[in-house]
């Protein structure tokens, strides 16, 4: 099909000077999450990425708005599914890696319909679960909804939602976010895993420095180009964009990509209506710089795929 001639749009025009800017702050979870993210990305620790797995569920609880979360990682060398961070009965953060499971056909299947086209699984009539005392307690039966954690390699974890505490019914829009979640964690725990074992001596403060320094800046304000990002660290962009890309493998346009996902994540609404509002406050430059982004990494368009995941999911048990 041949392309149409390209139309060029001056915005001085369209857009009148005395329009007024409304800068938003991200909340301080949005902020927390995006810089724990990009921290695992650029500078992978086992420290980082526990931190990034127990800022996840505390950002799923108060900015998605979840009651009770919990993330088990996928361990191929055990066919184990090793607990992280997860909720307890009374909604609270809680230290869960010292509890277990063999990985089994319930997880395949969540990781089947994964693959074919459903992030999330819903089991209804289950067990609701909770860790205190080094036990496990039954505090009921209702649903569990399963969102499959998948990278590049395959299967990375699950994380899991239920409604414990009010016993609510399951809340499509909230799933599709958590989604979206999902796989931002799982390039976050690939990346890791991928670079744990190259991590050596031979990086220096001054190198974590440089990575933090950006980091920093971009959570601050994500829609800083490498120019005035060199400009803040006094060198060349040149110089920064080689600096930065042979330091955290990922050059700064990825990365500021990525930290502008996660703050969109927190700012787009549970029905998706607001997605301009949401990308520009996340610090995207336009909505059709964030469509290119979002696309490019998730493989949809945003409103197709919030709204898609939404409406596809069927409350079923898997056979």
């Amino acid at each position: 099909m041949p392309r149409k001639e390209r139309r060029r749009i001056d915005w001085r025009v369209t857009v009148p000077d005395e329009v007024p800017l409304r800068p938003v702050s991200a909340s301080g979870l949005t902020s927390e999450f995006a810089e724990t993210a990009s921290s695992v990305l650029t500078d992978p620790s086992p420290q980082t990425l526990d931190r990034l797995l127990c800022c996840s569920v505390e950002f799923a609880r108060n900015v998605i708005g979840l009651e009770r979360v919990g993330i088990f990682l996928f361990e191929p060398a055990t066919k184990a599914m090793v607990g992280t961070w997860g909720t307890d009965a009374d909604g609270k953060t809680i230290d869960e890696h010292d509890i277990m499971y063999d990985f089994g056909d319930l997880d395949r299947e969540v990781f089947a319909r994964a693959e074919r086209g459903f992030p999330w699984t819903v089991f209804e009539d289950v067990p609701l679960m909770s860790q205190a005392n080094e036990q496990t307690h039954i505090i009921g039966k209702g649903w569990v909804a399963s969102t499959a954690i998948i990278g590049l390699s395959g299967p990375l974890g699950v994380l899991y939602n239920d409604t414990g505490i009010t016993h609510g019914a399951v809340d499509e829009s909230k799933q599709a976010r958590l989604a979206v979640l999902s796989s931002l964690l799982a390039r976050a725990i690939e990346t890791s895993r991928t670079a744990l074992g190259k991590i050596g001596d031979d990086i220096t403060k001054h190198q974590h420095r440089l990575v933090r320094e950006v980091t920093q800046l971009l959570v601050r304000d994500p829609s800083l180009s490498c120019d005035a990002l060199a400009k803040g660290l006094q060198m060349s962009s040149g110089q920064l964009a080689r600096a930065f890309k042979h330091y955290a493998q990922v050059s700064i346009v990825d990365h500021r990509n990525e930290i502008r996902l996660a703050r969109f994540l927190g700012h787009v609404d549970t029905k998706a209506g607001n997605l301009l509002e949401a990308a520009l406050e996340a610090g995207f430059g336009s909505y059709a710089q964030f469509h290119r982004v979002f696309r490019a990494r998730f493989g949809q368009a945003p409103r197709e795929y919030l709204l898609e995941h939404r409406a596809s999911q069927a409350s079923q048990l898997p056979v």
